[in-house]
């Protein structure tokens, strides 16, 4: 059976409920309705998925008949997991918005097979997997493609049991999604067994000197390399909208303009304008949808979340999750708040010798600064509401030359308890550092500005 007719087979089974699920639905939507969600420590909100949805996945998991029932068709049931945390790729698998591909090699004992794609005039969704024999994990590197395509890549694939559904994701800025391309991605994998050979113990080293100077990593060996000519229905790749907005307002005293919503199956693009007069680049956002009905939709919550500037710190255009299938008539954006970079300090001052930093952005306290034999090591105190770093790996000596931390680290205990960020400056023995920030502060306001898009 063709992935097409896989497809629809399910479809035609879903709509034939079985005797014993008559009010399953109603307990699986009670069910989900009694859990007290927990905000995730990333970040990650718990989305609402659509009702339909929501009871399908909790059904999957959680009544033996319907699950057996999805037995014939076992992949789109892991589509249906795999896309589970994305309120807007949850809603086109329901509104059956996904192109089967079923395209499958087999090199050296390694089988990759395309399964699905999600598309759109903006962002290409691939679903993948990897199988073989005797292995305990299998990770697929990040694909190269041909022509090269000028978009953001995310990968979802490192060391996954075979069999996984496993994802990438390509977010297109302003060009389109083009009619198809050549992806190729190399396999590594760990055999069964393989962790728990014998192996020299390496010498303990303190965990201020390994982010100095790491030990090198060792090269995996590549298994297998694959080759897929993907080719996308121009129905999907079509899909979008483009509303003029045009609409100005004051936040903190910045001014900034909502130019265009675009709004595809997949996301939402809000996208924005700081005035020339600006003290501060705007970079991020609190806000949300809402339609005519009350629903809400948040911005996204995996996934490229921003695009900025080329030729400025700020970021001009923001993600929310899409009301593409809702068929909504009406649109209101509801901006609460708002993270600022100040243009003044966009490099910051600290004196490693003294320990001490006449700036630092809101919610940052530096904690230590010390002296190793490879370089300085920097710890940061960060307020609970810090779920990120506030600077970047690049950081700056006296004469204005750049630098590369090359890793960094963050440790974070719960919700509601402060955080610890820790900066390596491999082999940087001067006393005063220039540290790239990502922000300065942050702007909560207590009333939303509403700014109607359709």
């Amino acid at each position: 059976m063709n992935r097409n007719a896989e497809l629809q087979a399910l479809l035609l089974e879903l709509e034939q409920t079985p005797e014993i699920l008559d009010t399953s639905v109603d307990r699986a939507i009670w069910r989900s309705r009694a859990v007290k969600r927990r905000r995730k420590i990333l970040g990650i909100p718990a989305g609402t998925l659509a009702a339909c949805f929501l009871t399908f996945v909790l059904l999957v998991n959680l009544v033996p008949t319907f699950a057996y029932a999805c037995g014939g068709v076992p992949l789109l049931r892991e589509l249906a997991k795999a896309v589970a945390l994305s309120p807007s790729l949850s809603a086109a698998v329901e509104n059956e918005y996904v192109q089967p591909i079923g395209l499958s090699q087999t090199k050296n004992g390694i089988t990759a097979a395309v399964e699905y794609v999600i598309v759109d005039q903006k962002q290409v969704n691939i679903f993948f997997t990897l199988n073989g024999e005797g292995y305990e994990s299998l990770s697929a590197e990040l694909p190269e493609f041909t022509p090269r395509q000028d978009c953001s890549v995310l990968g979802a694939g490192f060391r996954q049991p075979p069999g996984t559904l496993l994802d990438v994701t390509m977010d297109y800025g302003d060009q389109d999604v083009p009619e198809g391309f050549t992806m190729t991605f190399a396999v590594t994998g760990e055999r069964e067994g393989a962790s728990e050979a014998s192996s020299p113990a390496a010498p303990e080293r303190a965990y201020e000197d390994e982010m100095l100077s790491p030990e090198p990593e060792t090269d995996e060996e590549i298994l297998a390399e694959f080759t897929f000519e993907l080719t996308f229905d121009p129905q999907f790749t079509a899909k979008g909208e483009i509303l003029s907005v045009d609409q100005t307002f004051v936040m903190d005293g910045q001014t900034f303009t909502v130019t265009q919503a675009e709004v595809y199956p997949t996301h939402v693009r809000i996208n924005v304008e700081g005035a020339e007069t600006n003290t501060a680049w705007l970079k991020g956002l609190d806000f949300y949808l809402e339609n005519e009905d009350g629903r809400r939709f948040e911005s996204i919550s995996n996934g490229v979340t921003a695009s900025g500037d080329p030729e400025t710190p700020a970021m001009v255009s923001y993600r929310l999750e899409s009301p593409y299938f809702s068929h909504s008539d009406h649109l209101t954006l509801h901006i609460t708040g708002a993270e600022w970079l100040e243009k003044e300090h966009q490099r910051v001052y600290v004196d490693l010798v003294q320990e001490t930093a006449p700036w630092l952005p809101e919610g940052v306290t530096l904690a230590s600064a010390q002296l190793r034999q490879d370089g300085w090591f920097l710890r940061f105190r960060l307020d609970a509401v810090l779920r990120g770093s506030p600077f970047s790996m690049t950081f700056y000596d006296a004469d204005g030359a750049a630098h590369e931390m090359g890793q960094m680290g963050m440790s974070v205990s719960g919700d509601d308890e402060d955080g610890e960020l820790m900066l390596p400056l491999p082999g940087y023995r001067e006393g005063e550092v220039w540290l790239e920030a990502h922000f300065s502060h942050h702007t909560q306001l207590s009333a939303p500005v509403a700014i109607p898009i359709k």
